[in-house]
Order: C-alpha cells, then structure tokens, then sequence
C-alpha cells in the first residue's frame, strides 16, 4: 500500500468513528473525503533545508521513549517552578531567543509541542527571519541554561524526527 492510501484508509476510518457508522453510504462518502484530504496533505519535499537521513527504527524507537520521559520530566520541573512561582519565590519571566539551527519544520513542530507541554513555557514565535524560536518562560533569569536544555533536547528530537 502506498503512504497515500493508508492514510486516506486512516482518514476515512476516523470520519466513520465519529459518525458511529459503517453504512454502504457513509463508507464511500468516507472513503472519498480520506483519499481527497490526505491527497491534498499529502509531504512535500522540503524546501530551503537539507533533510538528515532517518536514523535506523531501533534507534528512533529508543530516542522516543527518551524524549517522551525527558518531557515528562520537564512537565515536573515545570510545575515545580509554576508553584514557586504563584507561592510567590525568586522568578523573572521574560522570553529566550534559542537558535534555530537546523531543525527542520517538522522538529521545529515537535519541538514546540513538547516545549508547550511543560506548564511553565509557552513557545511564542518562530523567527525565520532571525532564525531564532522565541519561548515565554516564568522564570528566565538564566536564558544560557534554557538554550543549553533546548539544545540537548534537539538532540534527542533529532533522532526520532530528522
């Protein structure tokens, strides 16, 4: 099957369970909207960066498990620093430039949804004219140990999404 038709198939199925039906009907005008929609959708190759060979499966599987416990542990951290925060202990909210480098759009998607998981970060922004990801923080005081955090984690993400 290509990736096209598997995710028309995917799309279709998701449009069926929210009808909560598997009427003749209903499956082809499904059918038709999954197939449309995920031709529509379909990647493009990227443009203006070069993309990174995908690490083998064995090596993506291990990054994502890595990557999700280092998010589940930012989330901690995050709350942690949320509560000092209201309680109201030692913070300086502010925003912090972290360079973009060469994440591609994918990474830098992912990397604002794990980022935005975290209670005390909010991504903002996408510079590209800058080529910096701008990132809200309660307590900012240290922007150099924030881009070193960031950095180690875009390594990580790197291996799950090139």
């Amino acid at each position: 099957m290509t990736p096209l038709l598997v995710r028309g198939v995917a799309l279709a199925a998701i449009y069926l369970l929210v009808l909560t039906s598997v009427a003749p009907g209903d499956v082809l005008i499904g059918g038709a909207l999954g197939l449309t929609v995920a031709y529509v959708l379909r990647p493009r190759a990227a443009r203006g960066r070069p993309r990174r060979p995908a690490e083998p499966a064995h090596i993506r599987v291990a990054a994502a498990a890595e990557t999700l416990a280092a998010t589940a542990l930012e989330m901690v951290r995050g709350s942690w620093r949320v509560v000092r925060f209201c309680l109201g202990g030692p913070a300086s909210p502010g925003v912090v430039e972290i360079p973009r480098g060469d994440r591609s759009r994918i990474n830098v998607a992912l990397w604002g949804v794990l980022t935005g998981e975290a209670p005390d970060e909010v991504p903002v922004e996408v510079d590209e004219a800058r080529d910096v990801l701008l990132v809200h923080l309660v307590d900012a005081s240290d922007p150099a140990a924030v881009r070193a955090r960031h950095a180690r984690s875009q390594e990580r993400q790197r291996k799950v999404v090139p």
